[in-house]
């Protein structure tokens, strides 16, 4: 298993986003009610973790330390929940599927600058509690046998996936097909140069051949396979568990080149406003033994075992066989820093910060390579509309 830190036609369907009501969690009216509290928390989060949040805050207030803490909660695309935090929108505690999203909050004062820093048992050193892989969702049986990219090339093939410009998951989504595609043509013995030409060259053929449905989110995605749109769902792991455990007609797996998804957490302490010491206290929990139980248990892979060198999942081992065996297997997970490492030697000038620009490394040079102003992917979107 290869990965730098190794682990075991645009429609729109119109879903927006979801918010907590005051008198509850979500807005399902039989869902439990958690605004109550003397401590009140503001969580805004993008839209797929919301069941996993669920398990989460239902323990932590059964703590010491969070029973008398209330939560008020907002789910959405990524994007589109950083921007209005952004804004101004009630927050106390962030989290969102990509770093980007809060580095925007970090440039807005409204995060810290050290907010990946310091933050107990955190396995990732990135504020990372949880995460997933990308995987393929298919029809049952997987009647098109869809097993990896290439095979999503093969003519009629209908990909559904979120739009980059709104949704996190739709960046990860993209990142697993060119990291994938990048590293075969590495292996082949072609130059850095030759195989990123050659990798955007399969993901142009990717978007403009075969994705046509363009939801905002990844939940809006979901709901588009459902109701019968594509052939292959391009998803998180958790969210075809969870379509699985619903009881939908799907079949899921893990292909050969996946990617792990990174999807960080943050406290807002620049808007004067809140509880920042109880959204802290809740922050710190979602690291803990008991909560990294309770996302093993919603279909995440949480932090210890997302980042364990050895490619162990003892978190996930020790849950119980329905759920364990939910979880698909995975050979070559490539990650950020994978790419960032890459692009370092092959975008010297981002890299370095010429010009008067500022210096990237990390997501904010993957980042600006392909999904920025003038990045690679962005320009391949640009010119399919």
């Amino acid at each position: 298993m290869k990965t730098g830190a190794v682990l075991a036609a645009t429609g729109v369907v119109a879903l927006g986003v979801i918010f907590a009501l005051p008198g509850g969690t979500t807005d399902d009216p039989d869902g439990t009610d958690v605004s109550s509290g003397d401590h009140r928390v503001n969580l805004v989060a993008y839209s797929v973790p919301k069941p996993g949040f669920e398990a989460v805050i239902d323990g932590y207030r059964q703590t010491e330390a969070g029973e008398d803490t209330g939560f008020a909660e907002s789910y959405g695309a990524s994007g589109d929940q950083s921007r209005k935090v952004a804004r101004h929108v009630p927050a106390d505690l962030v989290n969102f599927s990509l770093e980007p999203d809060i580095t925007r909050l970090v440039k807005e004062g409204l995060v810290d600058e050290d907010w990946k820093k310091n933050i107990p048992d955190d396995e990732s050193e990135r504020s990372v509690p949880f995460g997933s892989v990308v995987s393929f969702v298919t029809r049952a049986g997987n009647p098109e046998n869809l097993e990896n990219w290439d095979d999503l090339l093969a003519p009629g093939i209908e990909i559904i996936t979120p739009n980059p410009a709104s949704s996190g998951s739709a960046k990860w989504n993209l990142l697993a097909p060119y990291a994938g595609w990048y590293f075969q043509a590495l292996d082949s013995g072609k130059d850095a140069e030759d195989a990123h030409t050659e990798a955007l060259e399969k993901v142009t053929e990717l978007v403009h051949g075969h994705i046509h449905v363009r939801p905002k989110s990844g939940r809006e995605a979901t709901s588009a396979f459902e109701q019968g749109q594509g052939d292959v769902l391009l998803s998180y792991e958790n969210e075809a568990i969870l379509l699985a455990r619903d009881g939908d007609d799907i079949s899921y797996l893990n292909p050969a080149d996946t990617f792990r998804i990174e999807n960080p957490v943050a406290v807002v302490t620049g808007d004067e406003v809140g509880d920042d010491d109880a959204a802290t206290d809740f922050r710190d929990y979602l690291f803990s033994e008991d909560a990294e139980t309770r996302w093993a248990s919603q279909g995440f892979r949480p932090g210890s075992d997302l980042f364990n060198t050895s490619g162990e999942t003892p978190v996930i081992d020790a849950l119980p066989a329905d759920q364990r065996d939910a979880f698909r297997p995975t050979e070559n997970v490539w990650t950020i820093d994978d790419l960032a490492e890459q692009f370092t030697d092959l975008f010297p000038e981002l890299a370095g910060g010429r010009d008067g620009t500022e210096a990237k490394s990390g997501w904010a040079l993957v980042d600006a390579v392909l999904f920025g102003t003038d990045g690679a992917i962005t320009k391949i979107y640009g010119g399919d509309e």
